[in-house]
């Protein structure tokens, strides 16, 4: 039983995902419901995510399973695709995107709500990705650190931008 452990153990390790994970939050002066409603859906992401090319749903509705495709300019790729798969949508509170198992990279995107009071919402964009990504989309191996850093700051002003979106 203790050599079945040990490899169970081993195999989990050696098999374990590296990812950069960005958050970063913004209040916005808008009811939570009004928020949650445009930022959970990612056909609006076009609006104050400037990386983003094109958004579609396979099959048209956004519910919990569809997939979303994202065209996306990341780094060197002008159309970087990625599929996720809707796992949850529970306005007011969060919705959360995973990438789908035919993708070749993991993405996580969580997007979170608080109401401060009735017209206050903070917003939390909590981002995890494959360190993979990073040599994909920018042709090289930069230090996740650095990257995840980068990020922050390009996550910072687009989500000062959705304040604005969302007057």
């Amino acid at each position: 039983m203790k050599p079945l452990l040990v490899f169970l153990a081993f195999t989990h390790f050696a098999f374990a995902l590296e990812t950069v994970n960005v958050k970063k939050s913004v209040v916005i002066n808008q009811p939570i419901e009004k928020v949650c409603a445009f930022v959970s859906n990612p056909m609006n992401d076009h609006l104050w995510r400037s990386e983003v090319n094109e958004m579609s749903i396979e099959g048209g509705e956004l519910m919990e399973g569809a997939v979303i495709v994202e065209d996306a300019w990341i780094g060197l790729q002008r159309n970087f695709i990625t599929k996720t798969e809707v796992i949850r949508l529970d306005c007011p509170y969060d919705a959360l995107f995973i990438t789908t198992k035919d993708n070749p990279f993991y993405l996580q995107s969580h997007r979170i709500f608080e109401a401060l009071d009735e017209n206050r919402t903070k917003f939390t964009y909590d981002v995890e990705f494959d360190v993979r990504m990073i040599s994909e989309t920018l042709g090289l191996n930069i230090n996740p650190q650095l990257v995840a850093r980068g990020y922050g700051f390009k996550m910072w002003s687009y989500l000062q931008k959705l304040r604005q979106v969302i007057k």
